[in-house]
């Protein structure tokens, strides 16, 4: 896995507000997460955003446009799952499908800990990487997790595993440095 990230206090604070404030990720497919999840989310969008000393998330009354922050010139999509342990390469991250219309330049995945509070930024993906190799399934399927659990599918889902992504890099600079590096390429001729 990439590196772990202790969420600051005024993170959650900031997140835990905007949360109360907003209803985010109105998808109109029934797959929007309930107020836990969605709280995840803010939580991951803006540890991500503070460690780029971006500003935080703030309430906004428009669609975000299917990305959460721009580095190096590219829309990033923040992804964020809530778990109860941290997350290992064989892990995977859910993505819902119909948000792949919006098509963001790549994401970033992290995981939060929801015992202790601490983010794992488990890598990061193009777009186009992410379309060749994620699985997809269809709402109403059954999921096995390995830990023995199921649940049903509210949507139809992507998932990619951890080992998929570009996670070779143990801080924020040098995720930083990785995207960057993907970045410049692009524009290399």
């Amino acid at each position: 896995m990439a590196f772990f990230y202790s969420i600051p206090e005024s993170v959650l604070l900031a997140s835990l507000r905007l949360s109360i404030q907003s209803k985010l990720g109105n998808r109109n497919d029934g797959s929007d997460g309930n107020e836990s999840q969605q709280l995840v989310g803010i939580i991951g969008e803006n540890s991500i955003r503070n460690m780029f000393s971006l500003p935080l998330m703030e309430k906004r009354n428009e669609h975000d446009g299917g990305y959460d922050i721009t580095i190096h010139g590219k829309k990033i999509d923040v992804k964020t799952m809530g778990r109860t342990v941290n997350p290992k390469l064989n892990f995977v991250n859910n993505f819902v499908l119909s948000q792949s219309s919006f098509n963001p330049d790549a994401y970033i995945f992290t995981s939060i800990n929801k015992i202790n509070l601490v983010m794992t930024v488990c890598g990061w993906i193009t777009s186009d990487e992410m379309k060749k190799n994620m699985e997809c399934f269809q709402k109403g399927e059954t999921r096995n997790r390995s830990d023995g659990s199921k649940f049903i599918l509210k949507a139809d889902m992507g998932e990619i595993q951890n080992n998929k992504l570009n996670y070779n890099f143990k801080n924020i600079n040098e995720l930083d440095q990785s995207i960057k590096q993907w970045a410049n390429a692009e524009f290399d001729w």
